[in-house]
Protein backbone atom coordinates (compact mmCIF):
# COMPACT_ATOMS: atom_id res chain seq x y z
CA UNK A 1 0.00 0.00 0.00
CA UNK A 2 1.25 3.46 -0.88
CA UNK A 3 0.47 6.40 1.40
CA UNK A 4 -0.57 9.56 -0.42
CA UNK A 5 -0.50 12.85 1.51
CA UNK A 6 -2.66 15.70 0.22
CA UNK A 7 -0.70 18.83 -0.81
CA UNK A 8 2.72 17.27 -0.29
CA UNK A 9 5.35 15.80 -2.52
CA UNK A 10 4.44 12.13 -2.96
CA UNK A 11 7.58 10.42 -4.23
CA UNK A 12 7.78 6.66 -4.40
CA UNK A 13 10.24 3.93 -5.36
CA UNK A 14 8.65 0.53 -5.96
CA UNK A 15 9.70 -2.80 -7.43
CA UNK A 16 7.80 -3.78 -10.55
CA UNK A 17 7.73 -6.55 -13.12
CA UNK A 18 10.69 -6.29 -15.50
CA UNK A 19 9.99 -4.15 -18.55
CA UNK A 20 11.91 -2.62 -21.45
CA UNK A 21 9.86 0.49 -22.21
CA UNK A 22 9.87 3.80 -20.35
CA UNK A 23 6.22 4.80 -20.82
CA UNK A 24 4.36 4.43 -17.50
CA UNK A 25 0.80 5.29 -16.42
CA UNK A 26 -1.02 4.71 -13.13
CA UNK A 27 -4.68 3.77 -13.19
CA UNK A 28 -6.75 4.09 -10.00
CA UNK A 29 -10.18 2.82 -9.01
CA UNK A 30 -11.96 4.31 -5.99
CA UNK A 31 -12.86 1.42 -3.67
CA UNK A 32 -16.10 3.09 -2.55
CA UNK A 33 -17.55 4.61 -5.71
CA UNK A 34 -15.79 2.36 -8.26
CA UNK A 35 -14.92 5.45 -10.35
CA UNK A 36 -11.74 5.21 -12.39
CA UNK A 37 -8.98 7.83 -12.26
CA UNK A 38 -5.55 8.31 -13.72
CA UNK A 39 -2.73 9.63 -11.57
CA UNK A 40 -0.27 11.96 -13.21
CA UNK A 41 3.31 10.73 -12.82
CA UNK A 42 6.31 13.03 -13.01
CA UNK A 43 10.05 12.59 -12.50
CA UNK A 44 9.80 8.97 -13.64
CA UNK A 45 12.98 6.89 -13.41
CA UNK A 46 13.36 3.17 -14.03
CA UNK A 47 16.28 0.96 -13.04
CA UNK A 48 16.08 -2.04 -15.38
CA UNK A 49 18.70 -4.01 -13.47
CA UNK A 50 16.64 -4.11 -10.26
CA UNK A 51 13.21 -3.36 -11.78
CA UNK A 52 12.82 -0.31 -9.53
CA UNK A 53 10.44 2.44 -10.63
CA UNK A 54 10.70 5.88 -9.08
CA UNK A 55 8.14 8.63 -9.58
CA UNK A 56 6.16 11.47 -8.02
CA UNK A 57 2.39 10.98 -8.19
CA UNK A 58 -0.43 13.49 -8.21
CA UNK A 59 -4.06 12.43 -7.76
CA UNK A 60 -6.49 15.24 -8.57
CA UNK A 61 -9.76 15.22 -6.63
CA UNK A 62 -8.49 12.94 -3.88
CA UNK A 63 -10.09 13.26 -0.45
CA UNK A 64 -8.76 12.39 3.00
CA UNK A 65 -9.51 8.76 3.77
CA UNK A 66 -9.89 7.79 0.13
CA UNK A 67 -8.68 4.35 -0.91
CA UNK A 68 -7.83 3.28 -4.42
CA UNK A 69 -6.90 0.09 -6.22
CA UNK A 70 -3.83 0.96 -8.25
CA UNK A 71 -2.28 -0.55 -11.35
CA UNK A 72 0.84 0.74 -13.09
CA UNK A 73 0.95 0.04 -16.80
CA UNK A 74 3.83 0.04 -19.22
CA UNK A 75 1.95 0.56 -22.44
CA UNK A 76 -0.80 -2.08 -22.28
CA UNK A 77 1.08 -4.40 -19.90
CA UNK A 78 0.40 -4.18 -16.16
CA UNK A 79 3.65 -4.29 -14.19
CA UNK A 80 2.47 -3.49 -10.63
CA UNK A 81 -0.71 -3.92 -8.59
CA UNK A 82 -1.31 -2.33 -5.22
CA UNK A 83 -3.40 0.18 -3.31
CA UNK A 84 -3.17 3.84 -2.39
CA UNK A 85 -4.60 5.41 0.76
CA UNK A 86 -5.02 9.17 1.08
CA UNK A 87 -3.99 10.96 4.29
CA UNK A 88 -4.05 14.51 5.55
CA UNK A 89 -0.84 16.49 5.09
CA UNK A 90 1.82 15.39 7.54
CA UNK A 91 3.53 18.22 9.36
CA UNK A 92 5.58 16.95 12.26
CA UNK A 93 7.08 19.61 14.48
CA UNK A 94 9.51 17.13 16.07
CA UNK A 95 12.27 15.17 14.35
CA UNK A 96 11.12 11.76 13.19
CA UNK A 97 13.67 10.07 15.48
CA UNK A 98 12.02 11.53 18.61
CA UNK A 99 9.11 9.53 19.92
CA UNK A 100 7.25 8.77 23.12
CA UNK A 101 6.54 5.35 24.49
CA UNK A 102 3.63 4.31 26.70
CA UNK A 103 5.86 1.83 28.52
CA UNK A 104 7.66 3.81 31.26
CA UNK A 105 8.72 0.74 33.25
CA UNK A 106 11.82 0.09 31.15
CA UNK A 107 14.19 2.89 30.21
CA UNK A 108 17.10 2.65 27.79
CA UNK A 109 20.32 4.19 29.06
CA UNK A 110 23.25 5.44 27.05
CA UNK A 111 25.95 2.80 26.92
CA UNK A 112 29.69 3.20 26.54
CA UNK A 113 29.81 0.49 23.86
CA UNK A 114 32.20 -1.72 25.84
CA UNK A 115 32.32 -5.37 24.88
CA UNK A 116 33.74 -8.42 26.62
CA UNK A 117 35.63 -10.74 24.29
CA UNK A 118 35.91 -14.33 25.47
CA UNK A 119 38.70 -16.54 24.22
Amino acid sequence: MLSYHISQSNSYIIRTEPTASNSFTMSLQDMMSQYNYTASLSGVTYNGYESMLGFTASISGSIIGGEYRAVIYNGATDIWHGSVQVYKSSSLSIPSSDYQNQNTQYISHTSENKYVILD
